[in-house]
């Protein structure tokens, strides 16, 4: 999904892949991210500092609500007089597990304030759980990035927790925009370890995608070091 962007830990937030979980009592949990990159559906969509805020309410019936935002900076963009600086999103959806399977149905509405070309869109994404390990997601749009073109993702994602509160982390995805020639594969590996309410995450992203555009760009440095914060220490499953 979107952290989208790289995977945090159990108890912080996934708010890039709009994560929540339903907890016994509702919960207000929040995250900080720094890290060298931020990629996106493999892509980059940032060269330099990454800095990642995100804020997560849960109902303890299973209804959520968050936003997260994140600084980014395009190649494609940079002699604009008014490029993409941020980008962020609000959601709202429901979560419900019923023994080693869950499912996440989500709606988010992407923004990128002052841009001289508006860039906002819809989303409206599923995610089926199995035993916390293995997940599929599919998201939809009927305007990508402000297009009048529908898009398609799909990510299979793997997670496998090691002893000394280490975890392995791998997504396979694919992009689809309808009417284009934008048709990839993309997946990262990479390996989490939690310390106290700090998640640091090394991660390598590798694209399908061969040519930098306004979508990101596929030859920026792939590996990517995060260090996360957790505001509060609830644990979060998708």
């Amino acid at each position: 999904m979107r952290l989208a962007r790289a995977l945090l830990s159990s108890i912080l937030l996934s708010a890039a892949g709009g994560a929540a979980v339903a907890q016994d009592s509702p919960s207000l949990n929040g995250y900080v991210t720094l890290a060298n990159g931020y990629w996106n559906r493999g892509l980059s969509q940032n060269d330099g500092l990454s800095v990642q805020l995100g804020i997560d309410y849960q109902q303890k019936a299973g209804w959520f609500v968050g936003a997260w935002a994140a600084n980014v900076e395009y190649e494609f963009e940079k002699t604009w007089a008014e490029p993409r600086k941020i980008e962020s999103e609000i959601y709202g959806g429901y979560h419900q597990r019923n023994g080693n399977w869950s499912w996440t149905a989500m709606l988010g509405r992407y923004f990128y304030p002052d841009t001289a070309v508006s860039y906002d869109w819809n989303e409206l994404s599923g995610t089926v759980g199995y035993r916390d390990r293995i997940y599929y997601t599919a998201a939809y749009t009927d305007q990508y990035y402000g297009l009048w073109r529908s898009s398609l993702s799909q990510e299979l994602s793997f997670s496998q927790p090691l002893r000394g509160n280490f975890e392995l982390g791998a997504t396979l995805g694919h992009v689809e925009v309808a009417g284009t020639p934008i048709n990839y594969t993309h997946w990262n590996f990479g390996v989490s370890k939690v310390v106290r309410h700090v998640a640091i995450d090394l991660r390598y992203y590798e694209s399908g995608f061969d040519y930098a555009g306004f979508l990101g760009d596929p030859e920026h440095p792939h590996y990517v070091l995060s260090v996360s914060y957790a505001l509060r220490g609830s644990k979060s499953r998708i």
